[in-house]
């Protein structure tokens, strides 16, 4: 039997895969944007505009795919940019960097649950509580729905489709994760109650 089964360890880590899954995916995305040439129509009018079926901003999907990050980026760009206005030229290039640098440490807290889950359901214990999975769990499940709910109701902000399906699947995400920590956490005194008793029934 190799070795990655018999210790019950996973050949795949979802925690390595999902941030340059999301990386790959955003990059990807922006290139076929940036080399694309905006298809031009002719209006009713005889006015030349651009077709409305041009691919969204990848500023939107870094957004969207990052979502989480959010609760970083805005705080960062307050403080390093105050009241001054980044120039429109830069600002989608901005956004994107931001969203997909920082949004790899959430990704990593995702697949790193996804790791534990599967490692709980397969060897039913071996994956180790952390409280900081489970801060980073509250907090994606807290965002996404205040992101969902502003961006859903506000009508300056949206809605934006890809925006709302990041909220929800991350908000899944989110949810999923935080109540898996706490299962997790519920249950691990009880795995280790066991080991802690077999001295007693030595010496007795």
């Amino acid at each position: 039997m190799p070795e990655g089964l018999s210790n019950g360890r996973l050949f795949i880590k979802f925690r390595r895969l999902l941030p340059m899954a999301a990386l790959l995916f955003v990059t990807v995305f922006a290139y076929r944007y940036y080399n694309g040439v905006p298809r031009l129509i002719r209006s009713p009018g005889g006015r030349i505009v651009i077709d409305p079926a041009v691919p969204t901003r990848p500023m939107v999907i870094a957004q969207a795919v990052n979502l989480p990050a959010f609760v970083v980026v805005l705080p960062l760009e307050m403080a390093i940019f105050r009241s001054e206005r980044i120039q429109a030229r830069f600002f989608d290039a901005v956004r994107v960097i931001e969203f997909s640098v920082i949004g790899m440490f959430f990704w990593f807290f995702a697949g790193r649950f996804i790791d534990d889950a599967i490692a709980w359901r397969r060897l039913r214990s071996g994956s180790r509580w952390r409280f900081s999975d489970c801060i980073v769990a509250a907090v994606i499940a807290a965002e996404s729905t205040l992101i969902y709910v502003v961006f859903l109701l506000e009508p300056k902000m949206g809605p934006d489709r890809w925006i709302l399906a990041g909220a929800i699947g991350w908000g899944v995400l989110g949810y999923s994760a935080f109540i898996f920590r706490i299962a997790q956490f519920r249950a691990y005194p009880r795995m280790k109650a066991p080991a802690d008793q077999e001295p007693d029934l030595e010496t007795e």
